[in-house]
């Protein structure tokens, strides 16, 4: 239900904001002893006390987060987690009932449960969805909590009670959750254009064509923003290729303040670069490699007139997956550390930012499949899913 990947929503990938059907995979849990290695290297987690919801007593299944090598897994399970904030003092929070390993058959039907907590711990609703492979739960705009299902899409308050639902004229190829969480951008059918919808009801807002130009044409994937998207220029296939990365916006918004389109671009060689995320319409969080052996990746803020803003790493174990949460001058990170096969997560790295910060404000490990994070609306918080239990660290003021 989870699908460990870099492109939300897609059919050949997926974004830690959704929660989507996975059959966990065997070569995954049987690689976990990696994660002994990486945690024995890996810097201090934060030592700020946080509080605790314990997720035991309504239903969590044992076993959706597991830190040592499992000896026993003759039936996997659809499994999945999920975790967002609606509004500064609520959050939801969803998982699979079954667990995914376990020493008996998978004929018992899983469901989705998602509950919402307030602040303090108190539940204020709970709802079940039957656990289907199509199924997906995501954040949307207006602290709503969106069902995908096919070409329709569902609407769900902080009561859990249905708001809305439209259906789109065929089913997307995919849909992602931006940073801000305005718009529910949705690549159509065909790949040809990506759509921005808002919500509650749903409605076209905007349209970004991609076959406009020839530049445009030759990028092969896009991270949308808020009625915007970002993609690598790059020679070929090959990953150190690049030399530009273009931000396209709807036409109909060129004459509107930060509604042009930009790009930033690298001057002295082709590199490897790769768009992460919109921090706001003229903060592009990026990853840059240079083509040598002993050079990891750097993360760089990069601005319309070509300024860059270097972050800090956090190991070179680790590599930034994904922008999961922005609030004013804060943004959140999820980091994986790679495993011994090419699905396998050996661990998870959540990390708050500041934009003129040098330094993280918060870092905290998190197990390697099905641990969430996500950053409060009003940047003062951030919650933790992991070990069946939410935790929410308060930030430092600066």
């Amino acid at each position: 239900m989870a699908n460990e990947g870099h492109t939300a929503g897609t059919d050949h990938g997926a974004d830690p904001q959704f929660l989507r059907l996975r059959r966990a995979s065997r070569a995954a849990i049987f690689a976990l002893l990696a994660l002994v290695l990486f945690s024995s290297s890996a810097r201090a987690d934060d030592k700020s006390k946080p509080f605790v919801i314990s997720l035991e007593q309504f239903g969590i299944p044992k076993g959706l987060f597991p830190t040592t090598r499992p000896f026993a897994c003759f039936h996997v399970h659809l499994a999945g987690t999920k975790l967002f904030w609606l509004d500064s003092t609520h959050i939801f929070v969803a998982f699979t009932t079954n667990p995914p390993c376990t020493t008996r058959s998978d004929s018992e039907p899983p469901n989705i449960r998602g509950i919402v907590f307030d602040k303090s711990g108190t539940k204020i609703a709970s709802r079940d969805w039957p656990a289907q492979d199509d199924l997906t739960l995501f954040a949307g705009p207006g602290g709503s909590i969106v069902l995908w299902r096919g070409n329709k899409l569902e609407f769900f308050d902080a009561e859990l009670k249905a708001t809305d639902s439209g259906e789109l004229s065929e089913k997307p190829k995919g849909i992602w959750v931006t940073p801000l969480r305005r718009t529910i951008p949705l690549l159509s059918a065909d790949g040809r254009n990506f759509e921005f919808y808002g919500a509650n009801p749903l409605k076209l807002i905007s349209t970004i064509a991609l076959d406009q130009s020839s530049e445009i044409n030759a990028v092969t994937e896009w991270v949308p923003g808020d009625q915007r998207v970002a993609g690598s220029l790059c020679k070929d296939k090959s990953a150190y290729t690049c030399t530009k990365i273009l931000v396209v916006t709807p036409d109909a918004n060129f004459i509107q303040p930060e509604g042009a389109p930009w790009s930033y671009e690298e001057t002295d060689k082709p590199v490897s670069l790769q768009p992460i995320g919109f921090l706001d319409p003229t903060h592009l969080l990026i990853s840059r490699q240079d083509k040598n052996f002993f050079h990891s990746p750097q993360l760089f803020i990069v601005r319309p007139n070509g300024a860059r803003t270097p972050l800090p790493g956090v190991g070179y174990t680790y590599t930034v997956h994904d922008l999961i949460g922005v609030a004013d001058n804060r943004f959140a990170l999820e980091f994986y550390a790679q495993g011994m096969c090419e699905d396998c997560i050996a661990g998870r790295r959540f990390v708050v930012g500041d934009m003129d910060a040098h330094k993280f404000l918060f870092e905290k490990n998190g197990s390697p499949y099905f641990s969430r994070a996500d950053l409060s609306p009003d940047g003062k918080s951030i919650a933790i899913l992991d070990n069946n239990t939410i935790s929410i660290y308060a930030l430092p003021a600066n």
